[in-house]
């Protein structure tokens, strides 16, 4: 592979790492500030504690990893941990500079 597409790789790599662990302090603070009690049933709470238990395990197999371009596919291919709009955005634009690269 050449310098250039591992430099980009690499720089893709350590963006996704800083916007997952932006994902994952703000779960972490809706988490926190969930009211009170919180009943085991609580389906949305369960799920926020289910993504933050995800992403949790997404980036520390991410930040373990030298920069390749599988383990940038497979965070463009993997589900969102949020609904929010940015999030798709941000997979959006991975995705498109994944694809500038070519194979």
């Amino acid at each position: 592979m050449p310098a250039v597409a591992e430099r980009s790789l690499a720089t893709m790599q350590r963006e996704i790492a800083e916007h997952l662990r932006g994902v994952h302090a703000r779960l972490a603070e809706e988490i926190r500030t969930y009211p009170t009690p919180i009943p085991r049933c609580d389906a949305q709470f369960n799920h926020l504690y289910e993504q933050q238990g995800r992403l949790a395990r997404d980036l520390d197999r991410l930040e373990a990893e030298p920069p390749v371009r599988e383990s940038i596919e497979r965070f463009v291919a993997s589900a969102p941990y949020t609904d929010d709009p940015a999030e798709r955005d941000f997979r959006s634009r991975v995705r498109a500079a994944l694809a500038a690269l070519g194979k």
